[in-house]
């Protein structure tokens, strides 16, 4: 008689076994250390757990923790902390999760086919190469390389778990109220910290928040929610909707973060040109700009004015005026990036092996060379071309907003990117690649869903026949 170790009869006595053995050992190592450092590893040992009888519930408890979990400082080095936070812990928990499943459930598969791996692929190859080699010739400090690569790759693995965990429309809906309450909430903390005349950023910054970040956080939502609204999916959905792009506006604007408003107006550009409601958005952008020059918030207007100076030493002339310091310490940093990348122009330095500059392509460029930049490019043009095609092929309403919205947003970064390094930014490209899982996984889940209707058909057809 053959067992078959894949019924619970023999996995649930299995896993129930090794939870046992794992608190044994778990306890024993833990008895030597603080009360602080045993609770965090039960914690993570918890997360663990709940993520693997319940992925679903694993990636909600992610989505919320991308904006309100707190940053731990663990290493200091030269340009860059190397900090953890709760989220790397979940989707290591995760992570862990889909490996035991896939081991356990051969039928699971690790990763699915998706029109990005390839270019996934190639991008995180020369990230490790490049890195190697920087710290090889001593561009790169190892610790920091390592960390910063692994952040890196963090991302696309969020992406590879979100796509292979995707299987229904309540699933999706289900993801997307958990991202919709988490902006709510971060949004309801940016208007209270408008008061304080502080520039407003997400919880949990520590001291220096980050609004440019924040802003291209708010971007990101704003234009999902709006391309949701667009569509026919209920009164009571949309009016949410509408009141959470409200909501989100105020806190956008006192991020005061120029590179966070060029990349909205060229998102809410894209929603004009693209969308069959073109009179409607127009409309509403028209308001939104007549309400900014009639309310003239000074916080915002001076923060635009004082891009454009009067002459000083070492600024940047520019149409007949001058930019401000920052702007023209940053055009001074890009003309060093492109120094710097003339060094070593194939693979560059490695990841961290540059200084740290504001703007995404002027600083792949030093750090991966012409290659690594060709290939972010590749990447991105490729998120953009499927996507595209994900909201001409799609039928369904609300699949078609959320596409739509995510277009938009996407545009949006891409400009912001110019001017921050956006592809980067923890906070903006979790849910970022969380949501890019979602895009490209509609077509493979509307083609499992004409799979599983047609047996049903043809079985109703032979029934018809037979009677």
């Amino acid at each position: 008689m053959r067992l078959n170790w894949h019924s619970s009869r023999f996995t649930t006595p299995l896993i129930i076994l090794a939870v046992v053995l794992i608190s044994v050992v778990v306890g024993q190592q833990l008895a030597g250390f603080s009360s602080k450092t045993a609770l965090a590893a039960l914690f993570v040992f918890l997360l663990v757990l709940i993520v693997f009888v319940d992925t679903d519930a694993g990636l909600v408890i992610l989505i919320f923790s991308m904006l309100l979990s707190p940053e731990i400082s663990i290493a200091k080095v030269p340009g860059r902390d190397v900090v953890i936070r709760l989220d790397d812990i979940l989707l290591a928990a995760i992570t862990f999760s889909w490996l035991a499943k896939a081991a356990i459930y051969k039928g699971l598969g690790l990763i699915k086919r998706t029109p990005l791996n390839k270019a996934i692929g190639l991008y995180v190859l020369i990230c490790v190469i490049s890195t190697l080699r920087g710290m090889v010739l001593g561009h790169v400090v190892p610790l920091k390389g390592l960390f910063y690569l692994l952040r890196y790759t963090e991302y696309f693995l969020l992406y590879f778990l979100v796509v292979n965990q995707i299987h229904s429309k309540k699933q999706i809906k289900f993801f997307m109220t958990a991202f919709f309450i988490t902006c709510t909430i971060v949004s309801v903390y940016g208007l209270m910290q408008i008061p304080t005349g502080e520039r407003v950023s997400a919880p949990f910054e520590g001291k220096v928040g980050e609004p440019n970040t924040f802003g291209a956080y708010l971007l990101l939502m704003f234009c999902l929610s709006l391309g949701i609204f667009f569509q026919n999916i209920g009164a009571q959905t949309n009016l949410w909707l509408l009141g959470l792009c409200g909501l989100i506006v105020l806190p956008f604007l006192y991020t005061l973060s120029r590179a966070s408003y060029v990349g909205f107006a060229f998102s809410f550009l894209a929603l004009i040109i693209l969308h069959k409601k073109k009179a409607v958005l127009t409309i509403m952008a028209l308001v939104l700009i007549v309400s900014g020059f009639v309310l003239r918030p000074k916080a915002i207007f001076s923060r635009v004015e004082y891009t454009f100076q009067q002459k000083q030493p070492d600024v940047v002339p520019f149409l007949g005026t001058y930019l401000d310091p920052s702007s023209s310490a940053r055009i001074y940093s890009w003309r060093d990036s492109l120094q710097g990348w003339q060094e070593q122009p194939i693979l560059g330095r490695g990841i961290t092996g540059f200084r740290f500059i504001d703007g995404q392509y002027i600083l792949t460029l030093p750090e991966l060379g012409a290659v690594g930049l060709l290939a972010l490019l590749w990447l991105l043009w490729l998120v953009l071309k499927h996507s595209l095609r994900v909201w001409k092929e799609t039928e369904d309403e609300y699949y078609k907003g959320l596409v739509f919205g995510y277009i938009a947003g996407f545009i949006g970064l891409a400009f912001h990117a110019l001017t921050a390094n956006t592809f980067i930014l923890l906070r903006v490209m979790e849910p970022f690649w969380f949501i890019t899982g979602i895009v490209m996984s509609l077509p493979m889940l509307k083609k499992n869903m004409q799979e599983t209707a047609q047996p049903i058909k043809s079985s109703s057809q032979g029934r018809n026949l037979k009677g």
